[in-house]
């Protein structure tokens, strides 16, 4: 008995110390600008598919330190591709799966990451755009690194209007249709 209850206080303690670090993930994009604006937060949208699908992103799970900095220092969003909405977003981010994080405030995309990406690459980036200050230019990584040399922007000093559209970079997708002509815009 003794061990029965011993066993459960510790798995219970176990399984409330890994919903401590789970994000709250929200799908509504727009509430998700508002909120990164308010807090002045970067913001993390994972583009994945099916449900929980931002942790097969990751091959399985969200590791811990990466759990618990979403949690404190992000606006996280998930787009699940299976639905026409998530359909529709992650073609305006011009991407099928992968991570996009902003700058603080989110105006502007710190990074594109097509595709899977590790755990640890993705604490590494995680780490490293919660603690930045501004956003000069958009990492590009994963699986279609777009080639050097591609002209991005479209607007002067990457502040694209935010009535309409709004282009994001010149290429395959001109244009982008996020509420408000919102999406972050590359640098």
């Amino acid at each position: 008995m003794f061990t029965t209850t011993f066993a459960a206080v510790a798995l219970g303690s176990v399984l409330s110390a890994g919903a401590a670090t789970a994000p709250a993930w929200q799908s509504d994009y727009s509430k998700a600008l508002k909120s990164a604006a308010a807090d002045q937060k970067p913001i993390a949208v994972f583009i994945g598919q099916g449900k929980a699908g931002y942790s097969k992103l990751l091959g399985g799970q969200i590791p811990d330190d990466a759990g618990q900095l979403l949690a404190k220092s992000y606006v996280c969003v998930y787009v699940d591709t299976d639905t026409a909405a998530g359909k529709s977003l992650a073609g305006q981010f011009d991407m099928t799966k992968g991570v996009v994080i902003s700058c603080k405030g989110g105006n502007v995309q710190a990074l594109r990451y097509a595709g899977p990406v590790s755990p640890t690459q993705l604490t590494t980036y995680l780490t490293k755009y919660s603690e930045a200050k501004t956003v000069a230019t958009t990492e590009m990584a994963g699986e279609s690194v777009i080639p050097a040399g591609t002209v991005f922007g479209g607007c002067p000093n990457g502040r694209c209007p935010t009535s309409g559209y709004a282009p994001i970079y010149s290429g395959s997708a001109p244009f982008s249709t996020c509420p408000n002509g919102k999406c972050p815009n590359v640098r």
